[in-house]
């Protein structure tokens, strides 16, 4: 039986017993950082990082991005909050009918998921490191030892081993040293998805690096063997979609304003020291008045001949201290925004700020948290579910969903209270719409029920 991936590619499963995109010592895939975008980063240097990502190589961006949430710690707070909100959500997988064989099929994968070694919690929040960078790719280890087919293990990989395609600029590559000669689907007349070679595959003339496609030491991700998830920030190419692009800029003026706060507090954060000395001092006498002066500041201590005198002056500031400080908070808060889509849950405002503005900007959070939620549910649905249930029991006319419960913030027992006084004055409510509300399901023809603790009193 062929089996499809959900982009109509054919699955090749003996691909599926090794790793793709394991890390090599000396090869391409290397985990180690050796070019630092962000040291001594310029308007300049960003701008050609930034572009040189466009133009289909986001080596340098990825790293840069990866840098960002290391040296900037409110880029990480606010990033870790983001990633954290999903990550740590009820998942459920829910039937695609209620057909016996779909329960079965759910209760399948569920038991896969949720009942195996697998850290499906923790693998969530590196499936969710898209929001930063653009997109995603955590490698599926299969284990086959039973009868079935069981992910074992989800790794992170680095962003960096991968790059897309250059001509439309979405299909996710591994980058790699062997020629795999993959294939990618088309589409032909007829509607249905067929296989053929990648454009070229092979050495190019010239090259002494293997070609796939129109890109060297490239190889397409092989099919079921990948959770590939694309978290956009706006519409458009998928490497221009990660939060981290935007806040480049900001982590860029940062940087600048740090520096000069830093040079600031230093200058003028302590008196000047001024040393006198006598019309008699002698080159000697002067050196050691200057040594002492130096000194004074780290070592808190100095001797100096009865003839000289050292004077403490206060500063004068020609600037305040409050200008960087707030520079600083604004370009906080618009990494805040970008983000979190607010900045009442991170930042206090100057004066405060009222507990009904938090909870209007909360609002505006919670629906950024239900569109992450909801993306990545169709990833998690897409490249796990499916590959599960194609792998045990074959292709299927419906695979089961995959449902993120929000957390519930509303207060059921004001709710109740709010009900009960409407209909004690004779507001018809619907029974199935107070359940359907609270959550609950009706109670079956033959099942006890709960009443009121008077009329239990009066039966007894």
């Amino acid at each position: 039986m062929t089996i499809y991936d959900a982009y109509g590619r054919t699955v090749d499963t003996s691909l599926l017993h090794t790793e793709q995109a394991a890390p090599t010592m000396m090869g391409i895939r290397n985990i180690y950082s050796i070019m630092h975008p962000s040291a001594g980063l310029t308007p300049e240097k960003l701008t050609a990082v930034l572009r040189q990502a466009e133009f289909g190589d986001p080596f340098l961006y990825l790293e840069l991005a990866e840098e960002m949430e290391e040296k900037d710690l409110h880029y990480l707070a606010v990033m870790e909050t983001r990633k954290q909100a999903v990550a740590q959500l009820p998942m459920n997988i829910q039937a695609a009918s209620g057909e016996r064989e779909d329960i079965r099929i759910a209760a399948m994968v569920s038991e896969a998921l949720f009942d195996g070694p697998l850290d499906l919690g923790g693998a969530l929040f590196d499936v969710l490191d898209a929001i930063g960078k653009g997109f995603s790719a955590t490698e599926i280890v299969w284990d086959t030892s039973g009868h079935e087919w069981v992910p074992a293990r989800l790794i992170w990989r680095d962003p960096r081993w991968f790059m897309f395609d250059w001509v439309s600029g979405e299909q996710v590559l591994v980058r790699t040293l062997s020629d795999e000669g993959q294939t990618i689907p088309f589409a032909a007349e007829d509607g249905q998805a067929h296989m053929q070679p990648r454009l070229a595959s092979g050495r190019a003339a010239g090259s002494a690096g293997p070609w796939n496609g129109l890109q060297p030491m490239t190889a397409p991700l092989a099919p079921f063997k990948f959770i590939v998830h694309f978290a956009k920030a706006k519409s458009g190419l998928p490497i221009r979609g990660g939060l981290a692009r935007a806040a480049g800029w900001s982590y860029l003026f940062k940087n600048y304003i740090l520096k000069d706060w830093v040079t600031f507090a230093e200058v003028f954060g302590q008196p000047l020291r001024l040393g006198k000395y006598g019309a008699g001092a002698t080159d000697a006498d002067r050196q050691a008045l200057l040594s002492a002066v130096a000194n004074i500041g780290t070592d808190a201590a100095a001797i100096i001949p009865d003839s000289m005198l050292i004077e403490f002056t206060e500063a004068r500031q020609n600037g305040s201290a409050e200008l960087y400080q707030r520079f600083c908070e604004y370009l906080d808060a618009q990494v805040s925004k970008a983000v979190l889509g607010q900045t009442l849950t991170t930042d206090m405002p100057r004066g405060g700020g009222s507990r009904a503005a938090a909870q209007v900007h909360d609002a505006v959070r919670r629906d950024i948290l239900g569109a992450d939620a909801r993306r990545l549910a169709e990833t998690i649905r897409r490249d796990l579910v499916k590959p599960i249930v194609d792998l045990n029991t074959g292709p299927q006319r419906r695979y089961p969903n995959v449902q993120i419960a929000l957390p519930n913030d509303r207060d059921d027992k004001a709710f109740a209270d709010i009900i009960a006084e409407l209909a004690d004055r004779g507001l018809r409510v619907g029974q199935r719409t107070i359940l359907d509300r609270l959550g609950l399901p009706e109670a079956s023809m033959n099942e006890a029920v709960l009443t009121p603790a008077e009329v239990n009193g009066r039966r007894g």
